[in-house]
């Protein structure tokens, strides 16, 4: 159950840490000596900080949605983007008179969006593995039965299992 919720669930938290972190100190501003101007990513950024939230609030509502392929694939595409613009500011501060420091609501920004992108995958590889089950590298080929795996579900649904419960392959070799 949990399983099957874990991309949205993903993507909301990513959406909530990229909506908290621009209200974290994203820079710090040397203004002269000893001191220090702390600036959020909301007072630094107009135009991005936009997009941020509208990006959040876009996430927040695609994971509470019916889950189809352009709704996973748009909430994929939106954490790519969120994370190139944050990731942006990782490498490239803000261009001032003054020494800026990165500090970490850059990198809870970024680590929403990745969050969001994450969301995205875990949610398409599991569609895709339900239209194409022999993709699943970690699961048993269907036909492949195992020595004991019968009588063990039998046991279980409180059957008992046949005297004889062994299956003659030499059908399948001939």
């Amino acid at each position: 159950m949990i399983t099957e919720r874990m991309g949205r669930v993903l993507s909301a938290v990513g959406a909530v840490l990229l909506g908290g972190g621009l209200f974290v100190t994203w820079y710090h501003i040397q203004r002269g000596p000893g001191l220090v101007e702390p600036a959020t990513g909301w007072e630094t950024f107009i135009r991005l900080r936009v997009l941020i939230l509208l990006g959040a609030l876009i996430l927040l509502g695609t994971a509470i949605v019916i889950q189809t392929r352009p709704v996973i694939v748009v909430r994929t595409l939106i954490g790519v983007v969120l994370g190139l613009l944050i990731l942006r500011r990782v490498v490239f501060p803000p261009a001032l008179a003054d020494p800026v420091e990165s500090q970490i609501g850059v990198f809870v920004g970024l680590l929403g969006a990745l969050a969001a992108v994450l969301g995205g995958l875990v949610d398409t590889g599991r569609e895709v593995v339900g239209r194409y089950p022999e993709m699943a590298f970690w699961r048993p080929p269907a036909g492949e039965i195992g020595t004991d795996r019968g009588a063990g579900a039998m046991r279980r649904n409180g059957r008992r299992p046949p005297a004889d419960h062994t299956v003659d392959s030499t059908a399948e070799e001939l």
